[in-house]
């Protein structure tokens, strides 16, 4: 221990202090009060007396500076938050969005089939009037001879079919849910676009395996389109959503009795369903103001399936890992777009953006200019082939995306970077392990951003809460506020625990 150190107790609140008893009273009791034992020695970690001089252990030192950041100055505007979402209760699947209610597209009809998403993911961001949400081309769209970077051209949209993932030589112990098939039933299934079907091969992965399913594909994109693409009268005419006898509850039925004919029947019925439709359709999507969660979940998974996932071991073997520590899942994701308010008028950056999630997952769910850099080769050329993926499967979705940029470089040498800062309205770097130097020199690169730009990290830039260090008045940082929050549990890659992370935001 460093001799004179007194180590601070920090304690967690996320309601209101408690009253303070009036003297000579007894406090209340509730049915939250704990039992109380002996008042612990003022000084916790000093247990016994001793009046040796105490060292840290070289090991000890190791673990304490694990993670390298800038010396924490005192910043006097600091707030320390519990994130409302995530107060009390860390399984944020119960969790419900409080602007869910604004938009009533959203959850416009109760769910009933086994098949769903969670219903946590039904919440969506705050309405956003100024987005057309229904898919047109823009001017902005990348053509075949665009440049994303130096190393390789912009693919626009370039659709991977299911049927694509299940005939490669990774998907051998596939099997038919069908047996006696000489061979594998394949089906179209109609999107909510005027576009192609996509072609799926029926057939199942082994129990417990992460491959991808085809069934649960084609019964989960069923259910987000009844869900929010149809009209509501039309649904209830047909009984779409129905527990006994709804499209999904039939296609399921058909496999667990061995029907093939009656499974592709079933399908064909939706997909004429969903081509008569259209126009009716198009009315739906016009009067959406801010994507569903699930729906947003639903996409990003078909992408990431389709281009990473089957090769996702390739990225343990990267080099340059001193500075990757992980992916931030899509419900924190939408927790920071919620609270740093992004919409389709924003810039988002993301500085090492690994495979891309953040960047196309904020181009899909809110519309906004997404823009993200990675170091790393691998994950920056997986990124580009998400990117062209998402491209073709949200015009597939009837979705018009925000315009994404990626790039293979370093942010801090980056002249597109530099530019790009300039107009940024939020600011996500992952510097959980970043070392002392990129730390710094990343606090010179955000003295070009605008006032009122958030910066979302991992790690404070400023101070942090109950730890020691004398103010200094000339830090970069003084000019921000910044706030903590917890994330809630299984929000990112590599703890299923709750996390902390940081909102600063640049003042004038």
């Amino acid at each position: 221990m460093i001799p004179n150190f007194k180590p601070q107790l920090i304690k967690r609140r996320s309601g209101p202090p408690p009253v303070k008893p009036a003297p000579g009273s007894k406090p209340p009791q509730t049915s939250s009060t704990r039992p109380t034992t002996a008042a612990p020695p003022s000084n916790r970690f000093k247990l016994t007396a001793s009046t040796k001089p105490r060292t840290a252990s070289p090991a000890a030192r190791t673990e304490s500076t694990r993670y390298l950041s800038p010396p924490r100055p005192r910043v006097q505007n600091r707030k320390r938050k519990v994130s409302p979402s995530a107060a009390i209760v860390w399984d944020t699947d119960s969790d419900e969005d409080s602007d869910a209610s604004d938009d009533s597209n959203a959850r416009k009809r109760a769910k009933t089939s086994s098949s769903m998403e969670p219903p946590s993911l039904q919440r969506g961001l705050k309405p956003d009037y100024k987005r057309r949400i229904r898919y047109h081309r823009k001017s902005s769209e990348p053509t075949p001879d665009a440049k994303n970077d130096v190393d390789r051209p912009i693919e626009p949209a370039r659709l991977i079919d299911s049927i694509k993932l299940t005939r490669e030589k990774w998907a051998s112990h596939y099997k038919s849910p069908f047996p006696g098939l000489e061979k594998n039933l394949v089906v179209n299934l109609q999107y909510p676009s005027p576009g192609r079907p996509e072609t799926f091969e029926i057939i199942s992965p082994p129990p417990g395996s992460d491959d991808v399913n085809p069934l649960d594909d084609i019964y989960y994109t069923i259910e987000e389109i009844i869900q929010n693409y149809l009209p509501a009268q039309l649904v209830e005419d047909l009984k779409l959503s129905d527990e006994a006898d709804g499209i999904v509850r039939r296609l399921k039925r058909a496999v667990f009795k061995n029907q093939p004919d009656e499974f592709q029947s079933a399908l064909s019925k939706f997909n004429t369903i969903i081509k008569d439709n259209l126009d009716s359709i198009s009315d739906e999507i016009d009067n959406m103001h801010a994507l569903p969660l699930s729906l947003v979940n639903r996409i990003t998974i078909q992408v990431y399936q389709r281009t990473v996932s089957y090769r996702s071991h390739l990225l343990r073997r990267v080099k340059g890992k001193e500075t990757t520590y992980g992916e931030l899942k899509p419900r924190f994701a939408h927790k920071i777009f919620e609270q740093t308010n992004l919409n389709s008028q924003c810039v988002f950056v993301d500085l090492g953006s690994g495979v891309g999630n953040m960047v196309l997952q904020a181009a899909l769910q809110t519309g906004a200019e997404s823009f993200g850099i990675e170091i790393m080769e691998k994950p920056a050329d997986y990124a580009l082939d998400q990117a062209s993926e998402l491209r073709a499967r949200a015009k597939l979705w009837n979705i018009s995306i925000g315009p994404i940029k990626l790039l293979h470089g370093d942010f801090l040498n980056s002249p597109e970077t530099t530019a790009v800062l300039q107009r940024a309205d939020v600011v996500l770097v992952n510097n959980k392990v970043f070392p002392q130097n990129i730390n710094f020199d990343l606090l010179n690169k955000f003295l070009d951003l605008k006032p009122g730009a958030k910066i979302v990290s991992l790690e404070s830039f400023g101070a942090g809460a109950g730890k020691q260090g004398s103010r200094n008045e000339n830090n970069i940082f003084n000019i921000y506020e910044e706030e903590v929050f917890e994330s809630g549990s299984n929000m990112v890659s590599w703890t299923d625990a709750s996390v902390e992370y940081f909102i600063a935001t640049k003042g004038c």
